[in-house]
């Protein structure tokens, strides 16, 4: 599959056809980009630093002051470790004033935004020293290609396109830009907050979940174990049900048809769609499964009334440091309902 139908299809499963808990960590560095700024300043005495990936490694040989994100969600852990990144891939639609959760870290500034389909003129006009381009797929030809402009993390070899976990891809860019200590305490600091609701709710322990959408055929993708929408689930205590596997050219979703639509049936099953859109393409099967009928069930639509992508849909798809906290905060007691075993109790709206 080519980068283009990888980027679509991604965009599809996590868009229309498809507070705060973390508290600023310090750098490895002596300071911080300036605010909406576009520039950088990253700890010089890291450098050079070596960063091994799919299509080889790449030596970053001093410390980067104009960071471009290919990647569609790495823009969150420069900003957590206060690094602004110059222009950003979009994912799904937003303005430049960013997410809420990415909002407290640029102080009023913005995110500039590139074309959201690989656009190699439009980056290399931003003139980067550094293009992260972890959570892409970029395929070997565009990797030849940036690298010619700058210096190019791509993601590890060992991953799959689209499912590098979330920690992986944190200490990828914090050793890229320098910053090896501050990116661990950041990944460890998640980490405590997803441990510490995994332990305050001992009832998600091996029960199973999937997470899935409705597919532009009208069908259905449920997202693989690789996924990290997946490995958020796992490290909240539910299991990944045995049986799914994707098919050779699916690295992070499985696809049913339809009519397999009853075979959803597992302790807890999150839609990234509409309950409306899941009716409609499954003709009604769905609601015959018994996570249906007994209210195990969570819908996060993908648009609003004004065609726009709600935050809370953007953040359960991002999976980042900065995502991570912000959207468990809204998550949380929506698991809570759904497991509780009572056909009675109804699945919360998240807080805004």
């Amino acid at each position: 599959m080519s980068t283009a139908s990888r980027r679509s299809l991604l965009g599809a499963l996590g868009g229309v056809s498809a507070a705060a808990l973390l508290a600023a960590c310090g750098s490895d560095g002596s300071g911080s980009g300036s605010p909406g700024s576009g520039g950088t300043t990253t700890a010089t005495g890291a450098f050079p630093v070596t960063v091994a990936h799919k299509y080889g490694s790449t030596t970053v040989r001093s410390a980067p002051k104009r960071v471009v994100c290919v990647g569609l969600v790495e823009q969150d852990t420069l900003l957590a470790l206060g690094v602004v990144p110059v222009a950003i891939t979009p994912w799904l639609p937003t303005g430049d004033e960013g997410y809420p959760w990415e909002q407290p870290k640029l102080h009023g500034g913005s995110l500039k935004q590139l074309p959201s389909t690989l656009n190699i003129e439009k980056i290399a006009a931003t003139r980067p020293d550094l293009i992260i381009a972890i959570y892409s797929g970029i395929s070997a030809g565009d990797y030849a290609r940036l690298s010619k402009i700058a210096p190019t993390i791509a993601q590890a070899k060992v991953y799959a396109d689209y499912a590098v976990p979330w920690d992986v891809a944190s200490r990828t860019v914090a050793d890229a830009i320098g910053r090896h200590t501050a990116g661990g305490q950041l990944v460890t600091k998640v980490k405590g907050t997803l441990a510490a609701a995994k332990k305050s709710h001992p009832q998600f322990a091996g029960r199973t979940a999937v997470v899935g959408t409705v597919n532009g055929d009208g069908g259905l993708n449920l997202y693989t174990q690789d996924d990290p929408r997946i490995q958020i689930q796992r490290a909240l205590g539910f299991r990944y049900p045995t049986g799914l596997r994707p098919k050779s050219d699916e690295s992070f979703f499985t696809t049913l048809s339809p009519e397999r639509a009853r075979e959803v049936d597992f302790d807890v099953v999150v839609w990234l769609a509409s309950q409306n859109q899941v009716r409609k393409a499954t003709g009604g099967l769905f609601e015959q499964t018994k996570a249906a009928q007994q209210g195990r069930v969570i819908y996060i639509p993908q648009t609003d009334r004004s065609d726009a992508t709600p935050p809370y849909a953007a953040g359960f798809s991002f999976v980042t440091p900065l995502s991570i906290p912000w959207t468990l905060h809204r998550y949380v007691p929506q698991l809570v309902a759904a497991v509780d075993g009572k056909t009675t109790t109804e699945v919360p709206a998240p807080t805004t």
